[in-house]
């Protein structure tokens, strides 16, 4: 039993507002959790991009808070991963550079990898706060290098990394069991970790200028709050931003029919891949046009002459990443389960290196059935996991990132059901 998705990215004493934030539809917070309010000091996060203000639950997470403390201020060593050498009484994170993940900002890297660079990792806190409030700060869960081998494999503790960190500018579950929340910041923080997260994901995290942290700075109690940093130079940030690298194989264009898709929002007219993903396609010219058959996962009829699309709504949104539709409504088990599955198509130079992919989502190689995705920027990350079947065009995409920034829960669902009204096909022969 199978639940398609696609996987999320990847990656302080004034008187502040950490209410849950009224910023809008892109910085939602659950209206019923029950508020934890932050009593331990406050950082002040400076980047070459403005100024990031939160304060750090202290007493829930006081290892994982001390441990950014002291990074933070130089009064914790930490290795120089360029040198191997031991660094003391200077702090970890300035002049380090940010990259963008889902739903927010990521940083503490000295070495472009995301693994937590300034030493061991050492066991995750349970805090017992959640990723239900936009604003959080977050220590990431550790990440070992690709090949190693945890020791006692499948008993080994969750570790937090021992520097990278998320500011999550959105409310967003999908984060739950990835670190500790160890600090709330402010609402006038919010849009600054979204200009930044949209800077540096509309650029697949390949900047032409890196976006750093100037500095960060631990304000205690009674202490004011202190001036901006001044910026670093930018050819002195650590790690430098890598040039997009160059495909070697040119990217084919699609030449089968148009699927044009009318939501409650607009219409979006994405050409597909025929010869390169004939399975992918064939199934979901099937599904809308209802030649194919499929079962009810609600009753475990099979269906056969009904279009599978037409009344579906958008169960995932979020700006900048992609929208993706949702299962069958009714379904007892919540796996999207509709009686088969097929294999991925991945083809050389077909890659998400644009906005406007669409693409099928799945829960792991071969596993793909009905739900579809259209991405609204490159995104490497997803290269070779995911059959991509058809490229909407330059407006449709506009339209994808407006459903992407409606008001959405925690869980990234629409609080306003964006519905699929149609899926027609124009510029060849559809059904097969």
């Amino acid at each position: 039993m199978l639940k398609a998705t696609i996987a999320v990215g990847l990656v302080m004493v004034g008187t502040m507002g950490f209410g849950q934030t009224h910023a809008g539809a892109r910085h939602g917070a659950s209206a019923a959790v029950k508020v934890v309010e932050p009593t331990g000091p406050t950082v002040v996060i400076d980047t070459s991009m403005g100024r990031i203000t939160c304060r750090l639950y202290e007493k829930q997470a006081p290892v994982t808070a001390a441990n950014f403390v002291g990074l933070a201020e130089g009064s914790k060593d930490w290795k120089d991963p360029a040198t191997d050498q031991v660094v003391h009484g200077k702090g970890f994170y300035d002049g380090t550079g940010l990259a963008g993940t889902s739903d927010g900002i990521v940083g503490g890297d000295r070495l472009g990898r995301w693994l937590g660079t300034a030493g061991p990792p050492f066991p995750m806190e349970k805090s017992g706060l959640g990723f239900e409030r936009a604003g959080r700060l977050v220590m990431a869960k550790y990440r070992p290098p690709p090949g190693a081998v945890a020791a006692a494999a499948g008993k080994a503790p969750d570790l937090t990394s021992s520097s990278v960190f998320y500011v999550l500018e959105h409310a967003d579950k999908e984060y739950e069991g990835r670190g500790t929340v160890f600090g709330q910041c402010d609402d006038a923080s919010l849009p600054v970790v979204t200009a930044i997260s949209h800077a540096l994901l509309s650029a697949d995290n390949h900047p032409a200028e890196a976006i750093a942290i100037n500095h960060i700075a631990v304000v205690r109690e009674g202490e004011a709050m202190p001036a901006v940093a001044a910026a670093v130079p930018l050819t002195q940030v650590t790690p430098q931003p890598v040039p997009m690298a160059v495909a070697a194989i040119p990217s084919p264009e699609p030449t089968g029919p148009a699927a044009v898709i009318e939501t409650t929002m607009g219409t979006m007219r994405c050409r597909l891949f025929d010869k390169e993903a004939p399975i992918g396609v064939a199934n979901f010219i099937g599904l809308a046009e209802g030649t194919k058959a499929w079962k009810n996962p609600a009753t475990h009829v099979e269906m056969r002459g009904k279009k599978f699309y037409d009344g579906l709504s958008f169960r995932r949104v979020i700006p900048d990443f992609m929208i993706q539709n949702a299962d069958l409504p009714g379904d007892p088990s919540g796996d999207g389960d509709i009686g088969f599955h097929f294999e991925n198509e991945i083809v050389p130079g077909l890659t998400f290196d644009r906005p406007g992919r669409l693409a099928y989502a799945n829960a792991g190689p071969n596993t793909n059935e009905s739900e579809f995705f259209i991405t609204l920027a490159p995104n490497s990350r997803l290269d070779g996991n995911y059959t991509i079947f058809g490229q909407c065009d330059e407006a449709s995409v506009k339209v994808a990132a407006a459903i992407a920034g409606v008001a959405r829960d925690e869980k990234n669902r629409p609080v306003k059901a964006v519905v699929i009204r149609s899926v027609r096909f124009e510029g060849g022969a559809a059904s097969k």
